[in-house]
């Protein structure tokens, strides 16, 4: 018997259906924005979860290939069969430890320079406004504006309460998903999901092959694999690029004789996270903070930077990032200034593996339809 008829059927009710739902939803928005709001919040330590669980597998991805080559290699039954939870403890103690390192060293660093930049400033700021009015520039106003401020105050305040800008940093990043208690609650659903991640993976393919006409099924696990490998590899390979050019800058900078070489080192480091901008925002950092030291290792500290961020651009960018989400530049460039333009920092950090699988997703349909098609070699070139 045929069941065309009573097919389309279904499909014309569940048309009307949607209709009718988004009619609805449309004369009544501020409800449904108020409910969708409301929604978001109980489900963000569900996301906040997912994104701490995809984060923390990629170096936990590392260690269980490491696991499988040490039972490779030396037949470590017993590892390889608790291999998932000896990744994922490895995997938070090294957090951890990366939490401890930035929270007790790299933040005091920081909070140090910053003392010595105002103390210096407090010291030579007239000294600077005379020469800057000796070359006839109108330093009337900045000159008044910095005899106001009260430097004794402002250096007591900051070494008294430089543990409490942590603490206020802290706040600010508990912020962005809610209480204290949501990022607990997603850090124990993301450890869940890390100790569970093939038996969820397994239940979501038979979700999608039960639910879903079998091509549709195969697209969407398709995308879904091509997804994660991008992302995976673009967050590896940006975390990877950032040690290899702070490890470049340190040694450079040590060697050199600069002071702050450490502190230098790390804020570039993390700032070429954000892609193209991030290791400028460095420079200014470092230029500013040896400026007021030495005038001329701030120059030289400029020329030993260009030459590196070449070198780092053209060999190590290239092999490392770009590599890992095979897109041309030209469209790593729009990603990011579409990303910037619209969410600000991460959203350079997600524009770019988004666009890496929308690239290769449009290439693969574009071959697949040209493979049907009589089109001249000649043509396409």
């Amino acid at each position: 018997m045929d069941n065309k008829p009573e097919n389309k059927f279904k499909e014309n009710i569940i048309l009307v259906v949607l209709g009718v739902t988004l009619l609805v939803a449309l004369l009544n928005i501020k409800t449904v924005a108020s409910a969708a709001g409301t929604l978001i919040g109980l489900v963000m330590p569900l996301i906040a979860g997912g994104i701490i669980a995809f984060i923390l597998n990629v170096p936990m991805n590392f260690f269980e290939r490491k696991i499988d080559w040490l039972d490779d290699k030396y037949h470590c039954k017993p590892l390889r069969r608790a291999k998932t939870a000896v990744s994922l403890i490895v995997t938070l103690i090294l957090f951890v430890l990366c939490a401890t390192f930035i929270g007790n060293v790299i933040f005091p660093n920081l909070v140090d320079s910053g003392k010595k930049i105002a103390e210096i400033v407090k010291d030579n700021y007239q000294s600077w406004i005379a020469i800057a009015e000796g070359y006839g520039f109108d330093m009337s106003y900045i000159s008044s504006w910095m005899d106001k401020l009260d430097w004794d105050s402002m250096l007591t305040s900051l070494k008294e309460h430089s543990g409490e800008i942590l603490s206020t940093a802290g706040q600010a990043a508990n912020s962005v998903f809610g209480m204290v208690a949501n990022i607990l609650f997603g850090l124990i659903f993301a450890i869940y999901i890390l100790l569970n991640k093939k038996k969820l993976g397994k239940q979501a393919k038979q979700l999608a092959y039960a639910y879903l006409k079998k091509p549709w099924a195969d697209e969407a696990c398709d995308i879904a694999s091509l997804s994660y490998k991008t992302f995976s590899n673009f967050l590896s390979g940006q975390c990877l690029e950032a040690v290899i050019l702070g490890m470049m800058f340190f040694v450079t900078l040590f060697v050199g004789g600069f002071p702050y070489a450490g502190t230098i080192s790390v804020v570039i480091g993390c700032m070429s996270l954000i892609p193209f901008v991030g290791a400028f925002i460095g420079l200014v950092f470092g230029a500013l903070l040896l400026a007021v030291v030495n005038i001329k290792q701030a120059f030289w500290f400029i020329v030993v930077f260009l030459a590196l961020q070449q070198l780092e651009a053209n060999l190590v960018y290239p092999r490392v990032v770009g590599h890992s989400v095979r897109l041309p530049s030209i469209w790593v460039l729009v990603a990011v200034t579409l990303g910037g333009s619209t969410f600000g920092v991460l959203g350079m950090l997600v524009f770019i593996p988004l666009f890496a699988v929308a690239y290769t997703l449009i290439g693969q349909n574009t071959k697949q339809k040209l493979s049907k098609k009589t089109v001249p070699e000649d043509r396409l070139k």
